[in-house]
Parts: structure tokens; C-alpha cells; sequence
């Protein structure tokens, strides 16, 4: 059956880790690597979908905590970490779908609160952090869904803005971290689904730009990417289709590139990777159909200082490092292996200090200067 496998890049070293259900696979998701342990949710015949973990091992791959008694299924995930705890969607069959945090221990594993009291569901997803905290989508039967802020605590873990007043959901979503905010897509009820962003408060939480701004209609953001201190997306501002749009966080300058497909179809951009200074993605034509397409990123005409000398302190890391000297003013840019930026910021002190508790563990590079996340 579909069972957790591993593999050293060798066909001798290509092996199955663990046969959860000898008798119909295991089908292990949501996997989540932290140090030498990995986190996941599996289907054992016994327990149902549940929360699990592997150091690699036949032995070291066990169930960490059996969520739903019995042969039910608790089907936790998706992970993220956070101040060195991990957070996750969970259903224990009494609370509904709620927030679970875990150790990695069954008794270190536990729901965080019960957002959607009397046995309903809240449905937690879509989570990001941003300044030591996780903000993700969640519902309630006061509010539907709107966007949910956490500390890490059950008492701190409340609803961030009510933004479609009522009972009506303003659903956000394509929640991501660009220049000190958050941004995502959302619906007010007045303006349809548009660009929204928050810098972490309720008065600070607030609609960007209508860019379809014919009344109540929607120009469906979506595809979030930053790239080269710039925020790129997917919209359909009611004239053009869906096209590449992109903004460096300013109303002012926020604006649609070239279109892919001319006239009203719809070019619908999707699927960005960074690799370098050129942005891929999946573009619609109406000769081609949908291919890969490419965008020069620009490098030049930035208003940044160079980098200069910097160290970076600690190294190897765990939560938090410092880039002691850097130029203030600096536009500073953390890439994983694989060349994509996963977060940007303008250095705003000379030894600034950057939370990457969140990372997985493994090797990264700030302004091409390598560090290890432990």
C-alpha cells in the first residue's frame, strides 16, 4: 500500500521507512520536517488518521498521540512552528476541527482552544507567522470565517477583525508576509473579494486597494509571491481579465504588468517560482494555451542601501538571528536552496533581528550569506 518511504538519492538507498497498515497503506500526509524529526499524519487500522512522527527508523516512527479515540480519524494538519511548538488543525470528535498545538509527545499534545464552542467546527487553515504570533482563517457561529490572530496561548489566541460584519464569512485567504504585513484576499461584503492587508492589529487591519471597483464586485487576488522586494499576484480588475499584477506596498504603484492574454480573457497567471532575478509561472494565451511564461525581476533602480560587511549571529540558529552591521536602509532577502525568497524586509537598525523560528530546519541564505536553521 501507499506507506512512508525515504531515500538517499541511490536506488540501494531508496527504501520504505515503516508499513503503518500492513493491511491497506498507511497514505502518510502533511509532512512537516523539524531537526531529525518529521511530523505527519498517517491511517493506522486501529487508530484511524492520526498524528505521527519519524526520526528515519522503523522503531523511532510511532504515533505521537491518538487525537480521536478509537478507530476514528482526528486528520491533523496542515503544521507550521512557532516558538518552538507546532500548531495544527485537529478533530478529538467532541470539539469539532479546532487548533491543537503539540511537543512531540503525547502528553505535550492538546487542543489550543475551542474557537467554535458547542461541538462545531472552526476549521482552522491558511496560517502564517509574522512578529512571534500565527494569524490564520477560522469560523465561528457569531462571525463565520474571519481572520484569527494567536500568541501561542489559549487566552491569546482571539478573533484579529470581524471584517464582513455578521454572520457573513469575509473568507481570507493567500494569507503572506510582505514588508511588515500581511496580505491576502478577502471580502467585505461592499467590495467583493480584494486585496486586504495587517500589520498584526484590528485598527491596522484594513482593504488595500478595490481593484475591481465596480460595486461589490471582485477582482479575486490570488497567487501571492514575493520576489525582489516586490509582491506579485494574480487579479481581474472588470476590464482586463485576470493578469500579472504587482506592488512594493504602496497604493500609489500597485499596478498591472503586460498582459498575457490581450483584451478581456482571462491571462490567469498562477504557480510563481522565484529562481534568481526571473519569476516562472503558469500563463494562459489564447494561440498557446496555458504554458510557461517568464518575468525579468528588476534588479536595478531600487532605492536600497548595499549590504556591506554583516555578521550573522548565531550560526547555526534556532529562532532568532542578528545581522549584526548591517547598512541601514538595506533590503534584506532570506532564500531557501531552491533560489525562492521567503521573506523581505528594509533594515531599518544596524543589528537587526529576524524571527525564523517558523523555518524548517535546513539551509538558508540572507543576502547570499549562508546560515543553518536547526
Amino acid at each position: 500500500g501507499l506507506e512512508l518511504w525515504k531515500t538517499d538519492g541511490t536506488p540501494l538507498g531508496t527504501e520504505m521507512v515503516k508499513n503503518i497498515n500492513s493491511s491497506a497503506g498507511s497514505d502518510p500526509i502533511n509532512f512537516f520536517a523539524d531537526g531529525i524529526t518529521l511530523y505527519f499524519s498517517a491511517y493506522e487500522g486501529t487508530f484511524g488518521r492520526e498524528l505521527w512522527k519519524s526520526d528515519g527508523t522503523t522503531l523511532g516512527t510511532v504515533m505521537v498521540s491518538d487525537i480521536y479515540p478509537g478507530n476514528n480519524s482526528s486528520s491533523p494538519g496542515p503544521f507550521i512552528k512557532m516558538n518552538g511548538a507546532f500548531y495544527f488543525g485537529a478533530d478529538d470528535g467532541t470539539h469539532g476541527n479546532e487548533i491543537w498545538t503539540t511537543d512531540g509527545s503525547s502528553t505535550g499534545t492538546q487542543m489550543l482552544k475551542d474557537m467554535n464552542p458547542g461541538g462545531n467546527s472552526s476549521n482552522y487553515y491558511l496560517e502564517v507567522v509574522m512578529n512571534n504570533k500565527l494569524f490564520f482563517s477560522a469560523y465561528d457561529d457569531l462571525n463565520g470565517y474571519e481572520l484569527w490572530v494567536s500568541d501561542g496561548t489559549s487566552i491569546g489566541t482571539i478573533l484579529l477583525k470581524n471584517i464582513q460584519a455578521g454572520l457573513s464569512s469575509s473568507s481570507p485567504r493567500e494569507l503572506t508576509v510582505f514588508n511588515g504585513h500581511i496580505y491576502f484576499s478577502a471580502d467585505d461584503g461592499t467590495h467583493g473579494i480584494e486585496v486586504w492587508n495587517t500589520d498584526g492589529t484590528t485598527l491596522g487591519t484594513s482593504l488595500f486597494l478595490d481593484i475591481n471597483n465596480v460595486s461589490n464586485q471582485s477582482s479575486n487576488p490570488g497567487y501571492f509571491t514575493v520576489a525582489n522586494g516586490s509582491l506579485y499576484f494574480s487579479a481581474n480588475d472588470g476590464t482586463n481579465g485576470a493578469e500579472l499584477w504587482k506592488t512594493d506596498g504602496n497604493i500609489g504603484s500597485t499596478k498591472m504588468l503586460n498582459q498575457i492574454c490581450p483584451g478581456s480573457c482571462n491571462g490567469y497567471p498562477h504557480n510563481f517560482i522565484q529562481n534568481g532575478n526571473t519569476l516562472y509561472f503558469i500563463g494562459y494565451e489564447t494561440n498557446t494555451g496555458s504554458e510557461l511564461w517568464k518575468l525579468d525581476l528588476p534588479t536595478s533602480g531600487l532605492l536600497y542601501t548595499k549590504a556591506g560587511t554583516f555578521r550573522i549571529y548565531p550560526n547555526p540558529v534556532s529562532d532568532k538571528i542578528t545581522l549584526k552591521g548591517i547598512a541601514i536602509n538595506t533590503l534584506v532577502t532570506i532564500n531557501d536552496l531552491l533560489g525562492k525568497t521567503i521573506w523581505q524586509a528594509v533594515a531599518a537598525h544596524e543589528n537587526m533581528v529576524i524571527d525564523i523560528s517558523y523555518l524548517s530546519p535546513g539551509m538558508y541564505f540572507v543576502n547570499n550569506r549562508k546560515f543553518i536553521k536547526e
